[in-house]
């Protein structure tokens, strides 16, 4: 897409600097050259747009050039520290990468990842010694604000992944409770990656995919309406990850509605060993008296507790599962109640919309 076509028939005026730029970057922007203040431009407003939910990722990602990584990266950095120097070397302008010696700035970039997550809670100064402790490569070493600036970077990156509806998880697996016919019943689940937090969840016949999408969705619609303002909420939502049920067909058709419906990276997983993969990976094996058995999804009876295949109604389940999630989601808001705020990406309420019609 054009920068036309991006935003309409109007040409913006590159001479003028963008009133989100802060006021100490108008020196600088006076003297970027026309490219580089075009360059400038579109990052910026590509992230703007991006961040209201008006352009979809593929539009941003080919108006800016960036990889979706970096773009993502930049993204948040812009949310913290709104500046040119966030939208890039001064926006492409090479001065100041041409200072550093490159193999150096990838061991440290490769270093620093390890060394934020080893190190929690330590203070930048340390961490930036820490990190210089790991690269093993000669050349020369960036000076301290370069040093800094890639650890606080790293932060900004981490703290961004822990925010609720940054990435969320749509899994479907068996459960030990056993139905009428001594099948078990399918648990559904919306997982926030992030918070580890249980969003939504819901008791289903089965896991062939629409009927239990559409009772995550509205269980979590509701469970939304107190969680808003107890997470710590990303600005937009950049994946949402669903195993397909065991209907694939009918699971695949819901998944391309909300494809084309919604401006977010949307991941389906038809993996042999999919069912509970999400759930296994974020909340364990067990929430109360429910547990999951992804490998009778498909097939088998259910393997209740003691083994004891007394039929249990989908409403006794579903009344188990909603009390077995409150207290598992109950120590983690606790936890995050210090960092709090913003609200439910337009995103994941849209698609959590679609799902519930």
């Amino acid at each position: 897409m054009t920068k036309s076509e991006l935003v309409g028939s109007v040409i913006p005026d590159y001479g003028m600097m963008p009133a989100a730029l802060p006021e100490e970057d108008r020196d600088r922007w006076a003297a970027m050259t026309a490219a580089q203040r075009r360059r400038a431009s579109d990052r910026l407003e590509a992230i703007e747009g991006w961040n209201r939910g008006t352009i979809p990722i593929e539009t941003a990602l080919a108006s800016t050039g960036l990889s979706r990584s970096r773009f993502y990266r930049m993204a948040a950095e812009w949310r913290s520290t709104p500046s040119l120097a966030t939208l890039g070397t001064f926006a492409g302008t090479g001065g100041t990468k041409s200072k550093f010696d490159g193999p150096v700035i990838n061991a440290l970039q490769a270093a620093v990842a390890k060394v934020v997550a080893d190190n929690p809670g330590e203070t930048v100064t340390r961490l930036v010694e820490l990190m210089l402790a790991e690269v093993k490569v000669e050349g020369k070493l960036p000076g301290i604000s370069k040093r800094r600036a890639i650890v606080e970077d790293e932060l900004r990156r981490v703290a961004s992944t822990g925010e609720a509806g940054n990435i969320v998880m749509l899994d479907c697996t068996a459960v030990n409770l056993p139905r009428e016919d001594g099948r078990p019943f399918a648990l559904f689940a919306l997982l926030d990656k992030g918070t580890r937090v249980i969003l939504g969840a819901a008791i289903a016949e089965d896991a062939a995919g629409a009927d239990g999408y559409r009772r995550v969705a509205i269980d979590a619609l509701a469970r939304l309406e107190t969680l808003e303002s107890s997470l710590p909420w990303a600005v937009r939502t950049k994946e949402i990850d669903i195993a397909l049920g065991t209907d694939v067909e009918g699971s695949a058709r819901v998944v391309d509605q909300l494809k084309a419906r919604v401006h977010t990276n949307v991941q389906p997983s038809s993996a042999s060993r999919r069912f509970g993969k999400y759930f296994r990976t974020v909340v364990g094996l067990r929430i109360g008296r429910v547990e999951i058995t992804p490998l009778r999804t498909e097939d088998g009876l259910a393997t209740p507790d003691n083994g004891d295949m007394t039929p249990w109604t989908l409403e006794e389940a579903g009344e188990t599962l909603r009390f077995a999630v409150e207290q598992y989601n109950e120590p983690l808001l606790q936890e995050l109640s210090g960092r709090a705020g913003g609200r439910v990406p337009d995103d994941l309420a849209a698609a959590l919309k679609i799902l519930a019609a």
